[in-house]
């Protein structure tokens, strides 16, 4: 087998797409639990979290977006005292990457390392389920005050989260063209 089928069956292998997984919510994770910034009246932090949902969707497609996002936010709930979170993180964030990640790849073009105009739209969608998603968690668990508090800074996590995705994606794009072809 020459060099270029063999990095295709690599690539296409179920343990590389695991791992792959892997990576990409321990980086989600990370992101989440490295930069916290507490919001004192709700108890709950702005993180860096959604910049890795965010590329992961533009990336490498819905699917990965919702593990990766999902999961890794879902850990980092568990992992810093935020247990009672996990299930809402898990859902919100995990929605979030999966909808951002299907807007994204209606619009994909596989070898471009240039923005896309769609990444917007996506990311805005993934605002709407993922703070949608916090604002109902915390209208029934903290009530509506506290909920509607938080609510503009959740809205800034997504924007930072996308201000920090887009560049990223490019880079990484531009840096290693065959990342394209990892969609899944």
């Amino acid at each position: 087998m020459d060099e270029q089928n063999r990095k295709k069956v690599i690539l296409a292998s179920p343990a590389f797409r695991i791992a792959s997984l892997a990576i990409l919510t321990a980086l989600t994770a990370v992101f989440t639990f490295m930069v916290r910034i507490p919001i004192a009246r709700t108890g709950g932090y702005l993180n860096l979290g959604d910049v890795i949902i965010y590329f992961t969707a533009f990336t490498f497609g819905p699917v990965s977006a919702l593990v990766a996002g999902g999961l890794g936010t879902a850990i980092t709930d568990l992992i810093s005292g935020y247990s009672q979170w996990a299930p809402i993180s898990l859902l919100a964030h995990g929605l979030q990457g999966l909808v951002a990640g299907l807007i994204a790849s209606i619009a994909w073009r596989g070898k471009s390392s240039t923005f896309n105009p769609f990444w917007v739209i996506a990311a805005i969608a993934g605002t709407i389920v993922m703070a949608g998603g916090y604002l109902i968690a915390q209208i029934l668990m903290l009530g509506a005050g506290a909920a509607l508090f938080e609510l503009p800074w959740n809205l800034l996590q997504n924007l930072i989260g996308l201000a920090g995705a887009i560049p990223l994606t490019i880079a990484v794009r531009k840096a290693y063209p065959p990342v394209t072809k990892l969609r899944w």
